[in-house]
């Protein structure tokens, strides 16, 4: 019988051997967007025609194992210390581009509202500037998949939950247990 900690090593070989080729399809969904994006600022009709919104389907592709992963971070509901975990194990470069992407998805988004063709020019296929409304929240979409999964692939440690002396759970952000006041140790992270 293999001892316990071996297993769990195994498990999360397993588990990050699967989640790359997730993260590999996030990182050509987010090359892709942005060459949407690029081409739809200029002016240029997409090649290929309608085929560019099949990047909606690619974001369900790689958001439902990013979503996967996050499912015991995100179960204890601290937003900010949640989203400290799941890209803690991310150079910051990478945390600071998703918040930019972010920060740009809304801006994008505002101006195609103010700018948005009405639907009679729908007719002829998506004009450039309905791919640049699409465009900003694909390029956020995956990247920020991209980085969940970078992070709980280099940084696994950052994603289990913490257990006090006494047994009681509490979230992986957690610096005190919330039952008996037990103060953990700060995890390592990556920078």
């Amino acid at each position: 019988m293999m001892p316990r900690r071996s297993t769990l090593a195994l498990g999360v070989s397993l588990l990050n051997a699967a989640l790359i080729p997730f993260m590999l399809l996030a990182a050509m969904g987010f090359l892709l967007s942005v060459s949407a994006h690029i081409l739809s600022l200029l002016g240029i009709q997409i090649p290929g025609g309608n085929a560019v919104m099949g990047l909606h389907i690619g974001i369900l592709a790689v958001w439902l194992p990013a979503v996967l992963v996050s499912r015991p971070v995100a179960k204890f509901g601290n937003r900010w210390g949640s989203l400290k975990i799941l890209l803690g194990g991310c150079p910051r470069w990478m945390i600071y581009g998703v918040m930019a992407l972010f920060i740009y998805a809304i801006v994008n988004f505002l101006v195609f509202m103010g700018n948005a063709p009405n639907q009679s020019h729908l007719d002829a296929g998506w004009p450039p500037s309905v791919v640049r409304g699409f465009s900003g929240h694909w390029m956020l979409f995956y990247a920020a998949a991209f980085s969940i999964l970078y992070s709980r692939i280099h940084a696994p440690q950052l994603f289990a939950p913490r257990k006090c002396p006494a047994g009681h759970t509490s979230s992986p952000s957690a610096r005190f247990c919330p039952e008996c006041g037990f103060a953990f140790q700060e995890r390592p992270r990556n920078t």
